[in-house]
């Protein structure tokens, strides 16, 4: 709020008197200004919302942090083009001349406006990569690799900002501005790169095995020194870089194993060509983490003894890891467990040995008397296995479209909104 009035303060300073002169196209470059004020705000909130700030992350989780900063990019991305185009038009009929003739004399005479449009292009190509047709179509390295040239569009859109009225006439919005910037740049500094780079230097995080979980899923093991320090709870992730050829680039992975001050251990599926490579991985290698991250954990579920855990396919990492932590203090967990075939379960006999009510159920299995339940995970199927499931705390994980049908099942069967615990790694 104090910024809001900060921000409209600057803005009348400036451009009241355009507003109340009524002259042609004054308006639309007040206008102007006001949206461009608003794109370096919104742009500053983006940064905040993946800087990993450790007093919001944890609480809402990077799944709705991302969502939210997916959606304000829209926004940002529409303000970004209109503030161009209104001071374009705007004192294209100031001046009496054509718009394509005032937009060559911005591009020319204007300070830093250059930069500024280099930076109106990449932003666009990388909110365009964003729209799901073509998102579906891109590799997880070109997308990381499209969001990390955002940065260099923000330095290049800041050399503008600091050279536009609103800087140059008011030397109080200027130092607040600058303040402004270092605050957000120093925490997505320090949080994105200093914190894994700290976190280096103190664990030391190598690998220490490789081992084959199925046909598709590997799980790494992490050593280092002092893992007891590395504190994190079962159903968190990290960001994990392997510090060797082809596979630097961060990827977000589940602990499968609770914390035990001996060995971290993270379990893959082989969906693309990074993952793909991931046996090819050689004990010794330097691992970076970011994180934890992600609040599926049971610190935001009420204290209670019952828990319900369903996990489907890749998404029993996190939901073994949650399952450990629970049995430590005995709980009563039940696992409803969904997978292809007998041979795509994962830590079956592990599961077997955290909690004895497991259900593992089969989509493609033809024999219906392997011992196993068969089908999809769905009310019914639910209400059978799990009679008491309204006094149940509710973790789900798999697929969007399984968890989306299974939190729906769960809330038909009368389990409260607050009691069904989920997030989204896709």
């Amino acid at each position: 709020m104090l910024h809001i009035c900060a921000l409209g303060l600057a803005w009348w300073h400036i451009s009241g008197a355009l507003i109340l002169s009524g002259a042609p196209g004054s308006r639309m470059v007040a206008l102007g200004r006001l949206i461009g004020l608003l794109v370096g705000s919104a742009v500053l909130l983006q940064l905040a919302l993946v800087s990993r700030l450790p007093w919001i992350e944890p609480s809402l989780g990077c799944d709705r942090l991302y969502r939210l900063h997916r959606y304000c990019g829209f926004v940002v991305a529409a303000l970004f083009l209109g503030h161009p185009v209104l001071l374009t038009l705007g004192n294209a009929r100031r001046h009496h001349v054509a718009p394509s003739r005032q937009f060559l004399d911005i591009a020319t005479d204007w300070p830093y406006a250059r930069p500024a449009i280099v930076a109106s292009v990449i932003i666009a190509l990388v909110v365009a990569s964003s729209v799901p047709p073509l998102r579906r179509r891109l590799t997880y390295d070109a997308w990381h690799g499209g969001h990390l040239a955002m940065y260099f569009a923000v330095g290049l859109a800041s050399l503008h900002q600091a050279s536009g009225a609103e800087m140059l006439k008011q030397l109080w919005w200027g130092w607040y501005w600058m303040a402004l910037h270092f605050a957000v740049v120093g925490a997505l500094v320090v949080f994105r790169a200093g914190r894994p780079l700290f976190k280096l230097a103190q664990h030391r995080f190598r690998i220490d095995r490789i081992v084959s979980e199925s046909d598709d899923v590997t799980s790494v093991y992490l050593t280092g020194r002092r893992l007891e320090r590395f504190s994190f709870r079962g159903g968190q992730y990290a960001n994990v870089a392997f510090l060797t050829k082809g596979l630097w680039v961060p990827h977000p992975f589940s602990f499968s194993s609770a914390p035990n001050g001996r060995f971290l251990r993270i379990s893959i599926k082989a969906v693309g060509d990074f993952t793909s490579r991931i046996r090819d991985l050689t004990p010794g290698a330097v691992v970076l983490l970011e994180g934890p991250l992600g609040a599926f954990t049971t610190a935001g579920a009420a204290i209670g003894r019952k828990y319900l855990m369903v996990a489907g396919g890749i998404g029993i990492t996190p939901i073994r890891a949650l399952i450990e932590s629970l049995a430590v203090d005995d709980r009563d967990v039940v696992l409803v467990y969904a997978a292809r075939t007998v041979n795509d379960l994962v830590f079956a006999a592990e599961l077997r040995g955290l909690t004895p009510r497991c259900h593992f159920v089969l989509s493609l299995a033809a024999n219906t008397d392997d011992g196993h339940e068969h089908g999809r995970v769905d009310g019914a199927m639910l209400a059978r296995l799990v009679p008491d499931v309204q006094e149940r705390e509710a973790f789900v994980c798999g697929p969007p479209p399984m968890m989306n049908s299974v939190i729906g099942a769960l809330r038909v069967l009368g389990v409260s909104g607050s009691r069904i615990h989920h997030e989204r790694f896709a």
